[in-house]
Parts: structure tokens; sequence; C-alpha cells
């Protein structure tokens, strides 16, 4: 069966655009900025749209076109009017107008899949992009809690739904692989056709994922003073065994 390295933003959203528990944590950092927020690597919009649509003024970043014309396609959708502007870019390169935001988002899991050695610059352009005062706020994968995992998941079923274009069923499994710091987790998306053949597409991410105290230094030597962390959306506090390390921080 074909392996690729991409999934076609039609199975994306159709597999991770109905989750929703984290939308009232960053529509309630979005409302407390009042100004504009920037959300980094914004997909097929599964968190800008909803901040746009409740009125706050959204610039959307992401350098995949496909993504961003399933998000056009979307917006279009909604009848106009909603305040969300599209940029295909590289976030860790920002090229954006200095001072600009009062608040930068990247949500998903997404900032661990910045390598390391290049987190610097990362952040050094998020701090360039903010005005004074403004926050930054991500989340992650708890480096914990994924720290005292097995080192090998292996693949199980997670999701079943059907293709949103040709109605086939399409079967999601996950697992992972652990060498240190690094975590790459995979998914396989298994389309399953009538005489009984499966079509399979598989994706990866990985993550590095340094202890928190070692990524907290990082953001304060680019000028982030962190003010809060979270290890769930409901504010649940960033313990070993909570899922996700989120982090607010201003920039000084």
């Amino acid at each position: 069966m074909p392996t690729t390295s991409t999934l076609p933003p039609v199975l994306y959203h159709a597999h991770h655009g109905a989750f929703a528990d984290d939308l009232p944590f960053w529509q309630s950092l979005a409302v407390e900025s009042d100004g504009v927020v920037l959300m980094l690597g914004c997909g097929t919009g599964r968190v800008a749209l909803p901040l746009a649509a409740a009125g706050v003024p959204t610039v959307g970043l992401d350098w995949d076109a496909g993504m961003l014309d399933f998000l056009r396609r979307r917006l279009a959708a909604s009848h106009g009017g909603v305040p969300l502007r599209l940029v295909q870019a590289d976030f860790r390169t920002l090229p954006l107008a200095a001072a600009a935001f009062d608040l930068v988002v990247l949500p998903c899991n997404t900032y661990t899949t910045v390598p390391p050695g290049e987190r610097r610059a990362f952040l050094q352009g998020v701090v360039r992009v903010l005005r004074p005062g403004g926050r930054f706020a991500f989340s992650a994968p708890n480096p914990g809690l994924v720290a005292s995992l097995p080192v090998v998941g292996e693949a199980e079923p997670e999701a079943v739904f059907r293709h949103p274009e040709i109605g086939l069923p399409v079967q999601v499994s996950s697992g992972w692989r652990r060498m240190g710091e690094r975590w790459t987790v995979f998914w396989h998306y298994d389309m399953l056709h009538p005489d009984g053949t499966v079509a399979r597409q598989s994706v990866s991410q990985t993550h590095w994922l340094p202890p928190a105290e070692a990524e907290l230094a990082r953001l304060k030597a680019a000028g982030l003073h962190p003010l809060a962390q979270y290890g769930d959306f409901d504010g649940t506090p960033p313990v070993t065994e909570a899922p996700y390390w989120i982090v607010v921080a201003r920039r000084l």
C-alpha cells in the first residue's frame, strides 16, 4: 500500500476538526488580549476560525497551501464578515511586521515539533512581532508524561469515520517511538474499500521534549516571562500525569 508523508486536508480535518476541548482556553486568551491575534500553524482553521467568528481580529499563518485552500473554502462557507486574514509562510521565520500582535498562539502541540536548535531563532521572531506586554501561548505534549511511557507504543485503533468526499470508512490507528527526548508519533489512515482491500496513508510527527525547566529557561532567555503553566485546558496543574504542557508567557 502507498505511504505518504503528508495528509490531505480533508482527512486531517475529518480526524482532528471535531476536537474542541481547547477552544474556550484559546478564546479566553484572545478576548483578554483585546487586540490582533496571530495564530501560527493554523492548518484547516480548527482554532483560528472560531476565534475570528467570535469577532477577534485574527491572522492565520501556515506553510501548507493545501491546508490554507481548505480553510479558505471553510471561510467562504461562513458567508463572509469574519476577521481572519491568511498568510502562507513558515512560522519559524515569521515574515510579518514588528510589534503587530497582542497575542501569538501556537496550539495543537506544534511548538515541540520545532527542533531545539531552531527554537531560539523562532522565539526571537515571536518577540519581534509581539507588542510590548503581549503574550505568547502554546500547548505541547507533557514532557514528564512522555518520559514515563514505554519506548515503543504499537499502533492501536483510535478513531473511525466516513471519508467526507467519497463516504468510505476510514480507520485511524496511532502509536509512537521514543528515543531520549525525541518522541515520534505516527498515524495510519486505512480506507476500507467494498472489495475488502485497504488503502493506507501514514504520517508521523516528531517532538523534541527537553525537561520543562530547560524550555522555560529558553523562553526567558528570549525575553518571554512565563506567566502560567497548565496540564490541561481546564486549568489542571502541570503534574506528571497531565496530558499537556500549556504555557502562557509575556513579552518583557
